[in-house]
């Protein structure tokens, strides 16, 4: 069985002798966790002053490296010694052959009473391996044979890698991040869920479900990645007749504000209502016209919040956020995520007073805004398909989910003339060999045929969907994809 050798983030262990051992034993369920959801079994777990040994079923080494409150994990070999002539000799006879024909070095850190120091055990072990290497370097060595001696136990790394360090998810409460999946929103849930809270996401729909289906698979990705110890929820709230209500009434440099402001309210309330400690934007000063610290400071002084809002990527500039969402893997499908919340891309107003906010405000019917969180969607991010965004109401979608069936109600001449992807004739489908959890995309020319074709379906038990706007629209949105 593999055996790993954890060093927790430094401020662990410097907790009162109270709150220390929630950390630890928080740390190692979450650990626990990430381990059963690979498939695997945590065997051995042991807490040694600021380390964790553990000992699992299987290679775990790249998972535990993305768990919140670790520094440092290690795939090690234990051995219990007499003496530091027996150390040394275990030691250098499973090091020979990583370090034959090379320059090495001897690192060791030594915990407990013993009759030797540190430099001793370095000495002697390199004394034992130096005829089979081309030297011994300190400075630049090829190969480092690292050693932790604790009481009367060694261990020798086979390899490390570098955690996140943070401090354990579950440690310091929830909270709920307003979530588009574009760049900023999960850097921020990423550095939030870092130091020690659970965050869940809010996803307002404001134009297409295709930004919705992406913004899901994102933070799918993020949970599955980085979020252990809870089941991570992803909660919908459609915005559309509340975007429509602003574009209606109020003033277009204002329309993003007040929007803002309205996005604010709602998760207020949801997190009020669902106990989440704090909410969590994406923000950064000046990223955008509606999030100059004028503007931020006017809308939360306007909306008169009952949660605080956190803001971790307050002094990040764009290309900084970027390159964290590359390190934590997420650049990819957020570059895929349409941010439609541009309802007024120019002559936004800059700096803005509570008045002025107010003032647009009045103008919304709030019930707007009350009908849309009473239909708020709560889906668990671990279990839950990405097309459960897409709702039952809706008849048409303007994009085809990764798992949908495509059925291409078009003539043979039109279908072979302009073919639509991975799309099964019409006439080619048995009807009876699908499940009726299947999502099913219809496409005809112009999108009314295959409209009806889904409502009849629909009737039937079928997910069936019409694509709206038909091949002309499909094909139009993928030379302007391209």
């Amino acid at each position: 069985m593999p055996k790993y050798l954890v060093t927790m983030s430094g401020e662990i262990p410097l907790r009162s002798h109270r709150t220390r051992p929630r950390f630890y034993r928080r740390l190692i369920e979450n650990i626990e966790d990430a381990v059963e959801r690979e498939g695997g079994k945590l065997i051995k777990s042991e807490i040694l002053e600021a380390k964790i040994l553990l000992e699992s079923d299987r290679e775990v080494g790249a998972l535990l490296a993305h768990i919140f409150g670790v520094h440092r994990v290690g795939r090690v070999l234990e051995y219990e010694f007499r003496d530091l002539k027996d150390l040394a000799e275990w030691v250098a006879r499973n090091s020979i052959e990583r370090v034959r024909g090379k320059k090495f070095a001897v690192r060791v850190k030594r915990s407990g009473k013993h009759s030797f120091t540190s430099i001793d055990v370095a000495r002697e072990v390199g004394s034992m391996l130096k005829p089979y290497s081309t030297g011994v370097d300190l400075e630049n060595p090829e190969i480092v044979v690292e050693v932790e001696v604790r009481g009367n136990k060694v261990f020798l790394y086979e390899d490390s890698l570098r955690g996140p360090g943070g401090l354990p998810i579950g440690v310091e409460g929830c909270a709920l991040v307003l979530f588009s999946g574009g760049f900023d929103s999960p850097v921020a849930s990423w550095f939030t869920a870092k130091r020690g809270v659970f965050v869940d996401f809010l996803h307002f729909i404001l134009g297409s479900t295709e930004s919705t289906y992406y913004a899901f698979k994102v933070a799918q990705e993020l949970a599955s990645r980085w979020l252990y110890g809870y089941r991570p929820k992803f909660l919908i709230v459609d915005f559309r007749d509340v975007v429509a209500e602003v574009s209606k009434k109020v003033d277009w440099s204002y329309r993003q504000i007040a929007l803002r402001a309205l996005m604010y309210m709602a998760a207020s309330k949801l997190a009020e209502k669902l106990n989440y400690d704090v909410l969590v934007t994406g923000e950064s000063i000046g990223q955008a016209s509606s999030q100059t610290l004028g503007n931020l400071s006017s809308i939360e002084r306007a909306v008169n919040l009952s949660k605080p809002v956190l803001r971790p990527l307050i002094g990040f500039d764009k290309d900084e956020i970027i390159e964290y969402s590359r390190r934590i893997g997420l650049y990819d499908l957020s570059s895929r995520v349409f941010e439609a919340c541009a309802i007024a891309p120019t002559k936004v107003v800059t700096s803005t007073s509570r008045e002025d906010v107010l003032r647009e405000l009045e103008k919304i019917d709030l019930n707007v805004l009350y009908k849309a969180l009473e239909a708020v969607r709560v889906h668990d991010l671990l279990s839950s398909k990405p097309e459960v965004v897409v709702s039952e109401s809706d008849l048409e979608i303007d994009f085809i989910p990764e798992d949908a069936l495509v059925i291409d109600m078009r003539n043979p001449e039109s279908r072979r003339i302009k073919p639509i992807e991975k799309a099964i004739p019409m006439e080619e489908v048995v009807w009876d060999t699908i499940p009726r959890d299947k999502v099913i995309v219809l496409i005809c020319k112009t999108g009314s045929l295959s409209l009806l074709m889904a409502k009849t379906l629909r009737e039937k038990g079928f997910k069936a969907y019409s694509y709206r706007g038909g091949a002309l629209a499909y094909f139009k949105k993928a030379c302007r994809v391209k």
